[in-house]
């Protein structure tokens, strides 16, 4: 089940708040990248494997607040 969207009232962010969470999603969406560059010694292991895929799915949410916060 997914979190709700965050709309409402209570929710407003300040400028400031605004360019601190874009800031940290870029740099989320950096290391993740660099967590899921092809690695040859990666591709031997199952685990690295899941791991990657895990990363590959918390990268492409990043991508998608990236856009809602841009």
């Amino acid at each position: 089940m997914s979190a709700p969207y965050l709309t409402g009232p209570s929710y407003y962010f300040t400028d400031l708040e605004t360019n601190v969470l874009q800031v940290a999603i870029d740099h989320m969406i950096e290391h993740l990248e660099d967590l899921c560059a092809i690695d040859e010694d990666a591709r031997l292991s199952l685990e690295a494997f899941d791991t990657t895929g895990t990363n590959v799915k918390r990268l492409e949410a990043a991508k998608r607040l990236k856009e809602r916060f841009a």
